[in-house]
């Protein structure tokens, strides 16, 4: 008895897998809001301790910082993990001793929590680069796409518009429809680039050494 197989389908470019897709977008949409975030506690939580420190009040403050920036750089190596497909191990730290003035130098003489705090910091320009990049480059590639849904919206023609963006004849709307398609794959490459290129920096800022 023969027994009927299904064809075999080839499997998407890891790329070109729909979940990769929204992935980097997803990462890099949320790289602003989080930057914002890091980079405010962070410098907020530095100046006060600097400003504090000659009343001794600033060590626990700078303190509390550094342990806030240690749970941000959690928070990024997950997400970094994420987008890589491998886990990034944290660095190594013990930070718990028997006594609390211990533990105090433990935590202001680690060199991974400084560097978790220098993330957190340059997490914002990072942030605002790779959401501008993203809504950019997509906005752009899906209005071209997507032209003939909405050109009945745009204005007659006239002498002072710019007929790719703005000429709802049948000529420009495929063009713009060509564009698209060409903006579209384009668009994804540029994600898993940028997306790739800020896993990696994550990882080797802070992650553990190999």
């Amino acid at each position: 008895m023969t027994t009927l197989s299904a064809p075999h389908r080839p499997a998407l470019p890891h790329m070109l897998r729909p979940s990769v897709i929204a992935g980097d977008f997803v990462y890099m949409l949320l790289g602003l809001p989080i930057g914002i975030a890091t980079f405010t506690v962070a410098v907020t939580g530095v100046s006060l301790a600097g400003g504090l420190l000659i009343t001794l009040i600033g060590i626990p403050i700078l303190m509390l910082t550094l342990l806030a920036c240690r749970g941000f750089a959690v928070l990024e190596r997950a997400r970094a993990s994420f987008v890589l497909g491998e886990t990034i191990a944290a660095p190594e730290r013990q930070w718990k001793r028997e006594t609390v003035w211990e533990t105090t130098k433990a935590v202001l003489s680690d060199p991974g929590g400084w560097r978790d705090l220098l993330w957190s910091a340059v997490l914002m320009p990072i942030g605002i680069a790779t959401f501008t990049i993203a809504v950019t480059v997509w906005s752009v590639a899906l209005g071209m796409l997507t032209s003939p849904l909405w050109q009945w919206a745009l204005p007659d023609d006239s002498d002072d518009t710019i007929p790719l963006l703005d000429s709802t004849s049948p000529g420009w709307t495929i063009l713009r429809v060509v564009i698209g398609l060409i903006l579209v794959p384009l668009a994804i490459a540029i994600c898993r680039g940028t997306a790739l290129g800020q896993a990696k920096a994550t990882k080797f800022a802070i992650g553990r050494a190999s």
